[in-house]
């Protein structure tokens, strides 16, 4: 993916911005550019070493990463802790610092633990082991010496939770307390991690000093209400403050955006590839540049469904839909015919038409998205959807193999269909389009085979059409709702089939089928070179430095005249599977076969 980079509009209204508190210029914070090497300072040979991200303006107050693990959000953000003078990075560990330990040869174990030292050596001691980390016992060192920030905190607790915090002083610790009605404790021996994680997070957002504060992970042990209620405030310090925040999250209920002015303050991760900013959804692709109409198309699906973008940056693999009697019909499908870990990971994305369907199906393929759509049969007469479906080199390269036809666009390959729609008089209606492309192309005709491949071309580039026309001639039902879409996908039907191809099932078994082969291979190397050592010798075992390891992964035996026998032990669908070599068997030769 190419090196991002995205400029606000010059006119203020073009930014989308809804809160009307910020102000439309750029706080103080400088243009930050970030090179790969920075991130990744050890590159495989032949990866890109040029720049990685930059954000030219901090136009909005909070800014998101989002993506998958290891995808290089929370590196990102510990470089950008050493570019940018003024700033703050709580880590996932932050809390570690708040804990004590006894160290082990083979690890550690939690003991009791006092409080945080006020005695200027432990506290310059602790500063000094703990330089270059981004742990959190600067924020309970600031409700002590900074009382506005205590009284922000113990507010905020007392108006959500009900509870009072009191920082009390214990043989030179500060030793923090919870009370909540006659009972008191300590917040650092006797609470679990989930206040003291509040605790940490409101101080660092009330402190005032800092310009940039980076948190990673903020919803770590946090109920999710607590964790928007925090960002609320978070957000709220930050318009009143001039300030900047970045939160690298992997919670879904963090991400509610209803206007197209907030997508630039999202920026999406993949393993591999540049971060791509979500301002790329405002980019009309044909233009080149971002617009006000394509601002206004975004903005109109936002409010439609709030939700929609985290589920396209945190689903595993989308499905974009055009209404609810599509999410109804789907749901009472998937719930009937899938395993509920199917149901689970299977997100339906409800974007309001087809050309709202046809236009996030552009945007997840710009950022790199694994996504799918389904739609009404007549979404290809929709010139927003050939446009993006044209957009495609694979699907045009398969008009021309297959359907031979040039130029290779979708109105090309409709044109004699649309003809003879004419006509039959078919009216303007969505629905009348989709049941004359459904019903009324005679069998065995050359306009039916070229609608089949249409379809064909389109399915296994992630658009399903309906064959049947619409999803009430997939239902069987003759008028729209909620009920009597769920009603009729509560039984077997053609609906699915849809969700058979929409469905999102994490299957390992083929990754550990080539995983178990490298394995085995691996340990019949290891014997055929003991072999080539001791040529009379029989072994019993694996060898080499992996071998008490590898024992419990395939068993031994010897087979006389120079050859072994590996047999798989584990796991289980695989238990039985065999390879016999010698010390002379190629290794294309080394294939695990089936039990006999």
């Amino acid at each position: 993916m190419a090196w991002h980079k995205f400029q606000r509009f010059e006119d203020s209204d073009k930014i989308g911005w809804h809160d009307d508190a910020m102000t439309q210029s750029p706080n103080s914070l400088p243009p930050i550019r970030i090179d790969r090497l920075e991130v990744f300072p050890k590159q495989p040979a032949g990866q890109s070493t040029g720049p990685y991200i930059e954000i030219s303006e901090w136009i909005h107050p909070v800014t998101f990463f989002v993506g998958r693990n290891g995808s290089g959000k929370s590196r990102t953000a510990k470089t950008l802790t050493r570019k940018v003078i003024g700033s703050r990075l709580l880590d996932t560990d932050r809390l570690v610092n708040l804990m004590s330990f006894n160290v082990f040869s083979w690890g550690a174990y939690p003991t009791d633990f006092k409080g945080v030292p006020l005695g200027e050596s432990d506290r310059t001691q602790m500063k000094q082991i703990q330089a270059g980390s981004h742990f959190a016992s600067g924020e309970l060192y600031s409700l002590r010496e900074q009382p506005d920030v205590w009284l922000k905190v113990a507010a905020f607790l007392k108006r959500t939770l009900g509870r009072t915090i009191q920082l009390r002083e214990s043989s030179g610790y500060l030793d923090p307390y919870v009370l909540i009605g006659g009972v008191e404790y300590s917040l650092l021996r006797d609470e679990g991690h989930g206040l003291r994680e509040l605790v940490i997070l409101l101080a660092a957002a009330y402190r005032d000093d800092w310009n940039l504060l980076m948190v990673d992970e903020p919803e770590l042990h946090l109920h999710p209400s607590m964790a928007r209620l925090w960002l609320a405030e978070l957000r709220k310090e930050c318009i009143e403050r001039d300030k900047r925040a970045l939160i690298v999250t992997h919670e879904p209920s963090l991400l509610r955006v209803r206007d197209a002015g907030d997508l630039g303050a999202i920026w999406y991760f993949q393993a591999g590839q540049n971060p791509a900013s979500l301002a790329c959804a405002l980019v009309d692709r044909q233009r080149g540049e971002a617009t006000p109409r394509r601002r206004d198309q975004v903005s109109a699906s936002l409010k439609t469904n709030p939700d929609l973008v985290s589920q396209l940056v945190f689903s595993p693999r989308p499905v974009l839909v055009e209404g609810v009697h599509d999410v109804a019909a789907l749901s009472a499908s998937l719930e009937r015919t899938k395993p509920s870990e199917v149901v689970a990971q299977t997100d339906l994305a409800l974007c309001g038409s087809s050309a709202e369907v046809a236009l996030w199906f552009e945007i997840a393929h710009t950022l790199g998205i694994d996504i799918r759509a389904v739609a009404d049969l007549d979404a290809c007469l929709e010139p927003s959807v050939q446009r993006v479906m044209d957009s495609y080199p694979e699907v045009t390269r398969r008009y021309a193999d297959e359907l031979f036809q040039e130029p290779p666009r979708t109105t090309e390959i409709l044109k004699p269909l649309i003809t003879e729609m004419k006509k039959a008089g078919v009216s303007a209606s969505p629905k009348d389009k989709a049941d004359w492309l459904a019903r009324s192309i005679p069998a065995g005709t050359a306009h039916l085979l070229r609608k089949e491949k249409l379809l064909a071309i389109w399915r296994d580039h992630g658009m399903w059409l309906h064959e049947q026309g619409t999803i009430e001639n997939v239902l069987g039902i003759e008028t729209k709702g909620l009920n009597q879409a769920a009603q009729a996908a509560s039984t077997p039907g053609p609906i699915d089939a849809v969700v058979d191809w929409c469905a999102y099932e994490l299957d390992l078994m083929g990754d550990i089928e080539l995983l178990l082969n490298i394995a085995v291979e691996r340990v019949a190397h290891s014997l055929q070179e003991a072999i080539r050592a001791d040529p009379s010798a029989q072994f019993t075992s694996p060898v080499g430095a992996s071998s008490v390891a590898d024992s419990r992964l395939v068993e031994v035996i010897p087979r006389g005249n120079g050859f072994h026998r590996l047999v798989v032990r584990t796991p289980k669908p695989f238990v039985g599977y065999w390879l016999d070599f010698s010390r002379d068997t190629a290794p294309s030769q080394l294939n695990l076969k089936p039990p006999e």
